[in-house]
């Protein structure tokens, strides 16, 4: 039953705003392919979604959804949009320790990656980044 009730939420932003669901369905592919590190996150596909800080976005699916199929609670975007510092992707784990998140991520192939992935534990959460330097996202 609350998986039902979760599913149902809209896609909402830290800052309490809640676009469309079908806005998430259009991103939610290239954010996956994003924080993957397999392509980077244009800006225009963040078009309508006010950003927290200059660049920086936070969102919460609007429904279930994995990256190296691991559950996400929370993506942390930050594009530089003066394309000087590059851009870094973020996904916050549910439910996984860190290490059955690197244990995945080994899992998943290295190759082909558009930046640097790494796994990390800065808090109590569990977080997967992919690091974009501006020359890779060229």
């Amino acid at each position: 039953m609350n998986a039902l009730l979760l599913a149902a939420m809209p896609l909402v932003l830290m800052d309490g705003q809640a676009p469309d669901i079908d806005h998430w369905l259009r991103i939610e592919p290239t954010i996956a392919a994003a924080v993957e590190c397999r392509q980077t996150l244009p800006l225009h596909a963040l078009d309508g979604i006010t950003p927290n800080a200059p660049g920086s976005w936070s969102l919460v699916p609007a429904r279930s959804f994995t990256v190296f199929g691991l559950p996400v609670k929370r993506i942390e975007l930050f594009i530089d949009p003066d394309g000087e510092l590059g851009a870094s992707y973020t996904a916050v784990i549910e439910k996984r320790s860190l290490e059955q998140v690197r244990k995945q991520l080994k899992l998943a192939s290295q190759r082909g990656r558009i930046g640097q992935l790494s796994a990390d534990q800065p808090s109590a959460e569990v977080q997967v980044t992919c690091t974009v330097a501006a020359t890779e996202q060229g």
